[in-house]
């Protein structure tokens, strides 16, 4: 079970969460990994119309997650603490701007649409053959 380290409300609407899944692997060492999740939820706005809202809704659901994972490995336990704030920080610097823009929920919410769109696309197909 992960721990919340962390929670940032942002302007956009949308809350960036820090989850801890930091585990001990050997010795006196650790991998320490967070979880930076976002879930945002689809809106009829992020649309041109109600048909295009209504498939979305049919693939995706409700809401999408954005899930980042950041790790380190042969973490002294001593240090584990200071890494995950470290960690926390270089997100906090190099991408909150990107999840914090106003057009990251819908651009995000169209991205996975596509995703979904392209797995429905890739389902295996057999072809069958009048050849014995």
């Amino acid at each position: 079970m992960a721990t919340v380290l962390r929670e940032v409300p942002l302007q956009n609407g949308l809350t960036v969460r820090f989850l801890d899944h930091t585990r001990h692997y050997f010795g006196d060492f650790h991998l320490v990994r967070l979880e930076i999740a976002c879930d945002i939820r689809l809106d009829a706005a992020h649309f041109d119309n109600a048909t295009a809202f209504e498939e979305a809704r049919r693939l995706l659901g409700d809401h999408v997650s954005y899930r980042r994972f950041v790790e380190q490995m042969g973490v002294p336990t001593s240090s584990t603490d200071d890494v995950k704030q470290q960690l926390m920080a270089h997100f906090m610097s190099h991408s909150l701007r990107y999840v914090s823009s106003h057009a990251f929920p819908a651009r995000f919410v169209h991205s996975e649409l596509e995703r979904a769109r392209g797995k429905r696309l890739k389902a295996p197909v057999f072809l069958v053959s009048g050849h014995d």
